[in-house]
């Protein structure tokens, strides 16, 4: 199965830095759903909205999300924002 690298980044420090099958996260334009071979993408994140994303083992997390920057590139995947907040921690 192929899998994307996904990094999520604060001020505060690394959040995430694994393999994960997917990441949905909302941009200012709307939800945006990345997945292995992905062109490259980037986009601004919205102000206040959901990151879901689906472990390399299936498991699925959510969080809150405040602004930044998603950037996808050769199935690396960065989302680099102001505030991450898991909800199931």
């Amino acid at each position: 199965m192929a899998l994307i690298h996904l990094t999520i980044v604060t001020p505060e420090g690394m959040y995430f830095d694994a393999e994960a099958q997917r990441v949905i996260v909302r941009t200012t334009g709307g939800d945006v759903a990345i997945l292995p071979h992905h062109i490259a993408y980037s986009a601004a994140l919205a102000e206040k909205g959901e990151a879901r994303l689906v472990e390399a083992d299936g498991r699925v997390r959510r969080a809150e999300v405040e602004g930044g920057l998603l950037h996808v590139s050769n199935d690396d995947v960065q989302v680099i924002t102001n505030r991450f907040h898991w909800k199931d921690a």
